[in-house]
Formats: structure tokens, sequence, C-alpha cells
């Protein structure tokens, strides 16, 4: 009865001072949105691979390479690992292959045509990763090759209604599969993705090398399950000297890594996890949790503003008998039923806002409301919120004397004071910090845009070569540049975008024989500099009218070798990689191939031919028409390779898109900084409002006797003002070290100057002087007829 009553009194309170729970509860839920928008991103990177069973069983097989003191971890295997692994290690329950190199092909079934990303996989596969199977079985799916597993919307796509189990359909116009499983479809929040899955054998019989490949050669994936998760120590104590086993003098180590930590924890230091996604994942927890705080702070400083309005009511209830505990109850009912309002808004502002905030980080982010924790966790934010939010109101309220409240002596405003000061500087300070963090963030990422690649990006373009491409490129490369569509154009081993193979078998005449350096692999075509935009800066590159070029017996190197090689004349040396020898007849100026977040490694370039070539780059002719170009390019690829779609990527925008995990992140930072701000803004309002009030008759006075707008505006902002003031100043050393902290972590980073944190600052305190003199402007003008018309 007793808190049906606080209740329905909480509710009345509510209603009764509208304007009052109206900016408090926008506060709330304001800040309970963004919190659960936070969390919702969070929950989907956290919920990566959560689909498996027994995914504490899984595990992915790393590979550490040591040179030159440095440790490089990654997950590429020698094909043999996984059927060793299984066979020499106690314990293992599966060990698969998997690898999507080249699995990536155009579907054929009547007159559909489809390309989609695939998957090659050992027939264990379906025994590790439990994808769902809505037909076939997971058993034998993959035993035999020419097989494929469809995964549910590419079957719907390619057959519609009709059962697809054994059916037959084309790979690449040329390769009979038959159709032995149906899975569910593939969440995208896995580390696997792919739209069908075809046996392993059939890698092998494409191509030819990985057949006899040895354990020096590293290209596969592997996968393993183990019967008990807690015996990975002792596994990997069998793992480490594995490839040295098989392979003498190779001092590569293999060791388990918990597939659930891949997504989250994939960067690696000197062999070990240091860290990756899961610190950024931290950063936005704690974002959740400060924005929550600011929203609650607000609730605080507005309830003890409001302190002598609610005194009166207080005393009364002293007078007759209430306790200070039922007090504290009436007062923490009041904020938990104004949080609970708050979150049902928040929640339909979510809703609202979803499909905006999935466009904005390109994600696919859904309301969990179909699921029990959810409401629980949502019910328990509002309590939370609530209970956080009117705790000190309701210790503060509850504590004032009933004698001296009835007698007029009550000084509330005085008494709440320093506490409200103190929660004030608390939020500028996160608004101000996360402002600077912004900025900072934002300036980091241009700096490392405005990096040169050393090669040009725009009017280039690239095709996937498959299909006949590879035969016909010179016919295509011919055809448009006699029309006029390009200047120029090469093969490439892969996109100029991405990094390659490597290798440590590089070596010179001279080279110290314990000097280890580990050389990325770059294969192209003749024209590779024209085409490319890359300064050739000693020698020449290939070119078909040199034979001993076409033979295969010539090679370039970047500047970054050639420093290294430290040879007096470079051109003309002979390099061997691993056993073949090759004359070297040029030197390019270092671009960036892979991460545009390290240097440039080492490059070695031999001469890609014919079906040797990943990707086809085009330069397109600066005829002012780029539609048109790619129209007439599109038309000489059906002519050449009509059976394949015409796939061309523009590589500026390829290159723009490996600063898209930078840039989200910097999206969310500044997305809900500003909402920081806002949130500490609707406080500030609010405290300017009553500050305003209460001295209302102090501002009559003062007009009367001849004071200006301007310097009433001043004298009620300047108390609220310098406590924003004293919050930059808190603020700002924390944003310098968390900046330089952050930045660490890059091979190239900016300098942190002054204009970063004025920056910040600067903007802060302009919301917050904007906020705090229009209310006080607002009541300079007031006519003081009114306010002392009762005196």
């Amino acid at each position: 009865m007793m808190h049906s009553n606080f209740l329905r009194s909480g509710w009345r309170n509510i209603k009764k001072h509208k304007g009052f729970s109206l900016l408090n509860a926008g506060g709330l839920t304001l800040g309970i949105a963004s919190a659960l928008l936070l969390l919702l991103y969070v929950s989907y990177h956290v919920g990566y691979n959560k689909q498996f069973k027994d995914l504490d069983q899984i595990f992915v097989v790393e590979n550490n390479q040591t040179g030159n003191g440095v440790t490089h971890t990654f997950e590429s295997t020698p094909r043999e690992a996984a059927a060793t692994i299984k066979a020499e290690v106690p314990g293992v329950l599966e060990s698969v292959r998997t690898i999507s190199y080249t699995a990536e092909g155009l579907i054929t079934y009547k007159d559909k045509n489809i390309k989609k990303a695939g998957l090659y996989a050992d027939p264990g596969f379906f025994s590790v990763f439990s994808h769902q199977f809505i037909r076939g079985n997971a058993t034998n799916a993959l035993s035999e090759p020419n097989t494929i597993v469809l995964t549910q919307q590419l079957a719907t796509t390619i057959f519609g209604d009709e059962d697809p189990i054994n059916k037959t359909i084309l790979r690449n116009k040329n390769i009979p599969l038959r159709v032995t499983g149906v899975i569910a479809d593939v969440p995208l929040n896995t580390s696997l993705r792919f739209d069908y899955v075809l046996p392993w054998i059939m890698f092998e019989e494409a191509n030819e090398w990985a057949k006899t490949s040895g354990w020096g050669s590293n290209f596969a994936h592997t996968y393993v399950k183990l019967k008990n998760p807690d015996d990975v120590d002792r596994v990997n104590t069998i793992l480490r000297p594995m490839i040295g086993k098989h392979n003498e003098g190779n001092t590569n180590e293999l060791f388990l890594f918990p597939f659930s930590k891949i997504h989250l924890h994939s960067t690696f230091v000197d062999g070990k996890s240091a860290g990756g996604l899961i610190e950024q994942i931290n950063l936005f927890v704690i974002l959740a949790a400060v924005i929550l705080l600011i929203a609650a702070v607000n609730f605080m400083n507005l309830s003890t503003a409001r302190a002598g309005e609610r005194a009166r009511e207080v005393g009364i209830r002293k007078a007759i008998g209430s306790d200070r505990k039922s007090l504290m109850l009436q007062f923490i009912t009041e904020s938990v039923l104004l949080s609970f309002v708050s979150t049902l808004a928040a929640i339909l502002l979510v809703l609202i806002c979803l499909p905006w905030f999935n466009s904005l980080l390109n994600l696919h982010l859904v309301f969990p409301y179909d699921r029990i924790s959810t409401w629980v966790f949502v019910v328990g934010i509002a309590l939370l919120t609530g209970l956080l939010s009117g705790s000190y109101p309701a210790f503060y309220l509850s504590s004032f004397e009933p004698i001296k409240v009835l007698k007029g002596l009550f000084r509330g405003n005085q008494r709440g004071l320093p506490v409200r000061k103190v929660l004030v500087v608390v939020q500028f300070f996160f608004a101000v910090f996360l402002t600077t963090v912004t900025i900072g963030i934002y300036r980091q990422i241009h700096f490392m845009q405005d990096r040169p690649t050393g090669f040009e990006t725009e009017q280039l373009i690239e095709i996937p070569v498959e299909g006949t491409l590879g035969k016909t490129s010179d016919v295509l490369i011919n055809n448009l540049k006699t029309s006029g569509v390009i200047t120029s154009g090469t093969l490439l081993s892969s996109s100029i975008t991405q990094a390659g193979n490597n290798t440590w078998g590089i070596s010179w005449p001279g080279k110290d024989p314990k000097l280890e350096i580990l050389v990325d692999i770059f294969h192209t075509g003749y024209e590779f500099t024209g085409t490319a935009g890359v300064k050739l800066i000693a020698g020449r590159e290939f070119s078909p009218d040199h034979p001993v070029d076409t033979a295969g017996k010539t090679a370039m190197v970047n500047e970054t070798l050639a420093k290294m090689m430290n040879l007096k004349e470079p051109i003309g040396a002979r390099i061997k990689w691993g056993d073949a020898e090759y004359t070297l007849i040029g030197v390019y100026k270092d671009f960036v191939l892979g991460s545009p977040f390290e240097k440039t490694p080492p490059m070695f370039t031999s001469l890609a031919r014919g079906e040797g070539g990943v990707s086809l780059a085009l330069r397109l002719a600066n005829n002012g028409n780029t539609s048109r170009s790619i129209e007439q390019v599109t038309a000489a690829l059906k002519e050449v390779n009509p059976d394949f779609p015409a796939e061309i990527k523009f590589v500026d925008q390829d290159f723009g898109s490996k600063f898209q995990s930078q840039k989200l992140f910097a999206r969310v930072a500044n997305l809900f900084g500003c909402l920081a701000v806002i949130i500490s803004c609707i406080g500030l309002f609010g405290l300017a409002a009553y500050a305003a009030e209460q001295r209302i008759k102090e501002v009559g006075v003062r007009k009367v006797l001849g004071a200006s707008v301007l310097g009433l505006t001043t004298l009620l902002s300047k108390d609220l003002l310098k406590l924003v003031a004293i919050a930059i100043c808190l603020a700002v050393p924390v944003s310098v070290i968390v900046l330089n902290k952050w930045l660490a972590d890059y091979q190239f980073r900016m300098d942190l100057n002054w204009a970063i944190f004025a920056a910040g600052a600067v903007l802060t305190a302009f919301v917050a002087l904007v906020t705090v003199s229009l209310q006080a402007f607002r009541a300079a003008r007031a006519n003081p007829v009114k306010s002392l018309r009762s005196e």
C-alpha cells in the first residue's frame, strides 16, 4: 500500500512540474538511448562466432615466424599441418584446413549466372563448425570431389522452390558440381563468411603446386577441435617444434589460439596476443557508462537545484511524522519512475534511429526484443539509472530540518552547491575529453590518408583475372589502348591495394648469411610503372622487347630492398629466390602495398605472365568522361571474356576502404561525444534557468539601478562557466595521455599539437557559453516591474 502511494505521489509530482520533468526525462532518454545503441554495437562484436556449438573447444592454428629479432604471427600453415596434428597430437577430435584463395567463382544453373564468395574445406569442416544443415548431411557433404554445399539464400536464388539436393550446377562455366547440402545462412558476425563450400581436393586439383608444397610453404588455414579445451597448453608443447621436426632447419612454431577470441584479439606482438578490436570495444563500453553517468548527473543537479521548491514539502512531511527513510524512498521512487518513462522513450528512439545508425556504420544491428534477456537488461539499466540518479537527491532532500524550513530559515541552494559544482565539472570533463579525443582521431586518420601512396590511385581500375581473361589480357589491353580508352595496362599477382606472399629466401652477392629479411613478393606484367604511376628510379622495367624478360630471368626490387642490399651498383646484380636466379634490371620507388598503417616492406618483383596474374590493372585515359570509359571497358570485357560478368573496381575507392575501421571508430566516437555534450548542456540549461529564477529579484533591482543587459548576462553566466573552465583544465592533460597511448600503436603517426586540444576545449566551451548565456540573457531582459511587484 505504501509503495503504491509512493508511485501515485511520484507520478503527481512529475505531472505537476512538467517543464522540469521534461528536461530531466529528455536528458535521461538521450543518455539511455545512446548507451543502448553503443551496447548493441558492442554486443554485435562480442557475439562473433557464438553460433557455433562447443566454441570453447575450437582453436585456430597460428604460426610464429622469427627473423631479425622480430616475431611475425599469421594464420597461414603448411598443408600437411592439419593431418599431422590429428595423427600426432592426443586429444584432437578433428583438424581441418580451409582456404578462400581462388574460391570465389561464377555459379551457373540454366540461365542464371551468379558470382559468389566460396571456401575450400576438408571433409571434417562441418564437424568442427556446427552450421545448421537444412538439407543434406554434415558427415559426408564434402566427402567426394566435385560437390558443393550452398547457403540457404544462394540455394533459393539459384533453384527457387526446387529441391537442390543432387542437382548439378557449373562453376566458372566448366566444372560440374553436385549439390550435397544446404545450410542456414552464415551470420554477418562470424569470422568465416562464405556463400558455398567446396571440397579441399578441388583446390589441389586447380592448383598443381599445392599438391607438392612442403612444410616450408604456408597457405592453408588450419582449425582444431580439442576433446578438452583445458589441454591447450599441453597440445602447444607438441605443436611448437612440429614444423622443425618435419622440416629440418625451419624455426617456425605453431600454436593454438581460441577461435572465440580471434575477432577481438587478432593483434599479435612478438608472438603473443596483444589486443585488437577488443580495445575499441572496451572504449565503447566505457563511453556508454560515461554517457549514462552524465545523464544521471544531470538528474542530480536539477533535483538538488529544485531543493527550495521541495523544502516545504519535506518540512511538513517530517512535522507530521514521516521519517527520513520513507522520504528517501519517496524521492528514489520518483527518480526510478522517471527513469522507466525515459527508458521506454529511449527504446522508441533507438528503434527509430537504428536504420540510420546501421547505414552510418555499414552494419545490420537489430534490437533483440524477442529475447527475455534483453528486457531483463533494459529493466536493469532503467533501475540502475533511476537509483543512481535519485540517490544523492534523495539523501540530500530528506536531510532538511523541518523547524528551519517552516520558519523560512532554509538555504537549500547553498547546501547543495558544492556537490552540484563537482558534478558539473565531472560532466564537462567527460564532454571536453570526448570532443578532444575525437578531433585527435580524425586528425590521425587524415594524416594516414594524406600519406603518399607511391602510386596514382585516380583513374586506375582493376579487374579480377578469371575465365579466359588470363589468356586474352594482352588482346584486351591492346584493343582499349587503340580505341583511346586507356593509356596502359598490366597484369598483377594481387591487387595493388592488397599484400601478397612473402619469403625469407631472397639472397644477393655479399649478403650476410645471418641476415634474415622478410621480403614481399609482387609480380607484375609489362607497363607496370606507367599503369600504376610508380616511379622507376634506376634501370628499366619489364618489356616484351627483351627476350630475357619473357623467359622469366629478370627481376625488379623496391628502393627499401635496394638499400638493404647495399650494392654499389644494384642494376645487373644476380639475385636468388630459393634456387631460382634472376638478373636485377630495375629499382622502383616504394609504394604502399597492403596496409597503409605500416612501413613499406622490402619488395621483390618478377614478371607475371598470362594465367599467373590475379588482377588486371588499367590506367584510364583522362578524357573527362569516366562513365563512358567504364562502359567501353565493360563492352570490351564481354568480347574477350563473355562468360563472366564485368567486375570493375576503382583503386582509389578500394584503397580508401582500408580506413573503414578507423573511420567507423571515429564516427561512433564523434556521434556519442556530441551527444555527451548535448546531454551536459541540457543539464546546464536547467541549472542556468533555476539560477536565474532564484536571482530574479536581484536582477530586477540591478536593472532599476542601471545595470546593462550584458553586465547582467555576465553576472548570471560566470559561475557556471567557471566550472566549465575547470573541467577543460582537467580534461586536456588526460586527453594528451590517452591520445599519446592510442597513437603509439601506429608506425605512421601525427605529432600532437596544441591546436587539437584548443579546438576541443573551445568547441565545448562555446556550446556551454551559448547554452548558459541564452538563458541568462533571457532573464536579464525580463521586465523588472514583474519581479519587484511583490516587494
